[in-house]
């Protein structure tokens, strides 16, 4: 992936919904689980859904977190950079993006507050797993498979 290219993340999951969100590709709509969100369970405020040019779920695509104070609705599309990535062990890597007009390019970047809601989100990690800049995370996109 070239420093200019931009990509776009469909918005699956916001603080609003306290149980998991999930797409169903024929009614073309999303659906409350009967599983609590992870994210929501952790204070983690940001929006999290998958990287349009990845795939749709529930076929192999790339997971993806959005650093960003807006609040978006489910099934906005919203063109992003991705700026990092969360590695994990089993490769259902969670890429860490911005919109594509904020003006920061790597993880490094982000403020101390943006920062700690991270590591809210994911807290611990097993060996190899953790949180990486750009550079990593364009390493997982081009060498790693999609996830489920």
């Amino acid at each position: 992936m070239e420093d200019g290219d931009m990509l776009h993340m469909i918005v699956e999951q916001t603080w609003e919904y306290p149980m998991r969100m999930a797409y169903d590709p024929e009614a073309k709509r999303f659906v409350e689980t009967e599983y609590e969100s992870l994210p929501h369970r952790r204070r983690f405020t940001k929006p999290y859904g998958w990287i349009k040019e990845s795939g749709t779920p529930p076929s192999p695509h790339w997971d993806c977190i959005l650093m960003t104070d807006r609040t978006p609705a489910l099934g906005d599309e919203i063109e992003i950079r991705v700026i990092g990535v969360f590695k994990r062990s089993d490769l259902d890597h969670k890429y860490v993006a911005v919109e594509a007009s904020r003006g920061i390019c790597d993880l490094s970047e982000l403020t101390g507050e943006e920062r700690a809601e991270l590591n809210r989100l994911y807290p611990q990690a097993d060996p190899g797993e953790g949180w990486f800049g750009k550079k990593e995370a364009e390493y997982c996109m081009e060498h790693h498979p999609k996830a489920l």
